[in-house]
């Protein structure tokens, strides 16, 4: 792709997070996306075919312009599966507040539109898919606790370190971003791990 069509389609991008987060999704339609972005409509379909395939690449976008995989990167560099853990724990914490918005919108809309439910199973898939490496290197590594499956393991981290955890944690109930993190790593600990001989996790 040439730089200027990237510059083009990043400013499409750009102005559909923002017009999202301003007037909620639905109050957001294609034409109010290119006109805002300075194109024409013909030129916002050049570069994404439907609603749903322009909120997926606006929800990567995001990602990159955060900096998410540079986030993540200690944990997929951890040596050990406990030092990915707390790690993984830790980018939770990082990103979490920022992507909060987003995510909020496109949550909301998913039951009710066929785009916005293809945006959150895509991002969905995304968190999934940095979970379960991490819970593979605890039973690679003989430190997944009893009775859990890694299928297992992984639903129960999601469901932890959702959207939803930190809206009604930090958002309503006014913990810190700190606090948060700290709570769920020792959940983690506690629960996912294996107790040693030395009895540690």
């Amino acid at each position: 792709m040439s730089s200027r069509k990237q510059r083009t389609r990043d400013r499409i991008l750009e102005s559909a997070r923002q017009l999202l987060v301003e007037r909620g999704y639905h109050g957001v339609g294609l034409e109010e996306v290119a006109r805002a972005a300075g194109v024409s409509r013909q030129a916002l379909y050049l570069h994404f075919n439907s609603k749903a395939e322009l909120l997926v690449a606006m929800a990567q976008y995001n990602d990159e312009r955060l900096g998410i995989p540079e986030i993540l990167g200690p944990a997929r560099e951890a040596k050990t599966a406990l030092e990915a853990l707390d790690a993984g724990i830790a980018a939770y914490g990082a990103i979490e507040p920022q992507i909060y918005e987003v995510a909020r919108v496109i949550y909301a809309a998913r039951h009710s539109d066929e785009a916005a439910e293809t945006a959150w199973q895509d991002r969905m898939a995304a968190r999934m898919d940095n979970i379960r490496p991490v819970i593979e290197r605890l039973r690679a590594e003989n430190l997944l606790a009893e009775g859990w499956t890694v299928d297992e393991a992984v639903d129960f981290v999601w469901a932890l370190v959702s959207v939803h955890t930190y809206e009604y944690l930090v958002v309503e109930r006014g913990w810190s971003i700190d606090q948060l993190v700290g709570r769920l790593r020792v959940m983690l600990r506690t629960i996912l791990v294996a107790v040693s001989d030395e009895g540690e996790r």
